[in-house]
């Protein structure tokens, strides 16, 4: 019996242990950051979000990659998932495309093709989380090769999925 009551206690214990909460004010945004993951700043005024093993990025391809830009035109959320519902150049039709007006929030999961070394063209999945503030909107955008992106779902949904706006940022 007594080891059904150390079940909970252990499992929230793992889950600790799993991720960090991480808050960034510059950007007015917070996560939770996996057990292992790095923050560092991206030379286009975000953040980039490392996986804990330099494979993870060569073989896998594995970007996180979250920032803020300023909205355009009238209602700029509806516009952009429009967009992601027709083929554009190397990205295909989103997959998935959830827009939640009331919130300001938009879900994209999509794929694009992309040439690297020696001309060979690999396929990208992406999960692309767009949350407006304001006149502005912070956007997080999660992807990895197409064939190991199922390796990283439970990351990128902490990462991208569960980024939210917080109070204090350049939000406008």
């Amino acid at each position: 019996m007594r080891c059904y009551c150390l079940l909970p206690v252990l499992l929230l214990l793992a889950s600790a242990a799993y991720a960090a909460p991480y808050r960034n004010p510059a950007l007015g945004i917070s996560f939770d950051l996996p057990a292992g993951w790095k923050v560092r700043p991206d030379n286009r005024g975000g953040i980039r979000v490392l996986p804990p093993q330099l494979e993870d990025r060569e073989r896998s391809g594995v970007s996180v990659r979250l920032w803020r830009e300023r909205l355009q035109g009238k209602e700029p959320i509806a516009k952009l998932a429009d967009s992601y519902r027709k083929p554009q150049g190397e990205r295909e039709m989103a997959g998935k495309v959830q827009l939640q007006r009331a919130t300001g929030r938009l879900v994209l999961e999509y794929r694009e093709g992309e040439y690297v070394q020696n001309s060979l063209w690999i396929l990208r999945s992406h999960l692309r989380v767009v949350q407006q503030d304001g006149r502005s909107a912070v956007l997080a955008d999660c992807a990895a090769n197409a064939s190991e992106f199922h390796r990283y779902r439970k990351a990128f949904a902490a990462l991208c999925l569960g980024a939210s706006v917080v109070r204090g940022g350049k939000g406008g």
